[in-house]
């Protein structure tokens, strides 16, 4: 199966063609899934044939406790990978922020084509540059269309 981005009728484009509605997964992060050595966690999968359009954190209480003062995500198909998001800050954001993750790679294509090596998991790495805390939650949002 070809993924087709272009109408392929010689009289179109038209309007309805390659229309899909955006899906929307959202896992749960705590204080559990940061250290200071970094926290590998297979958090959930998406479908074989998702194609991702964007990665959000949403931070409901900040990372804290345990002297720490800086924190990293990385998110990626694989343990400890990084095909995605690599390092970035918004984790240490404070209580009520949500940030789009910048800058996310691997994105906008589709995976696992012909589906042969089921879907697409979905690995976070959290790492704790100063200290390991003892609270705090967000959530991880991840939008795709198949």
């Amino acid at each position: 199966m070809a993924l087709i981005f272009t109408d392929p009728n010689s009289s179109g484009p038209f309007a309805d063609f390659q229309v899909k509605n955006t899906q929307t997964k959202v896992f749960k992060l705590t204080n559990a899934n940061f250290s200071t050595s970094g926290v590998n966690t297979l958090v959930g999968a998406l479908p074989a044939d998702a194609s991702i359009l964007n990665m959000a954190l949403w931070v409901k209480t900040q990372l804290a406790g345990g002297s720490v003062s800086a924190a990293t995500i990385s998110v990626g198909s694989a343990s400890a990978g990084t095909q995605f998001i690599n390092a970035n800050t918004a984790a240490f954001n404070t209580a009520g922020v949500r940030t789009s993750l910048s800058p996310i790679t691997g994105i906008m294509q589709a995976y696992n084509i012909p589906y042969t090596t089921g879907d697409i998991q979905v690995w976070v790495n959290g790492t704790a540059t100063t200290g390991n805390p003892t609270s705090g939650e967000m959530y991880l949002e991840i939008s795709y269309v198949r």
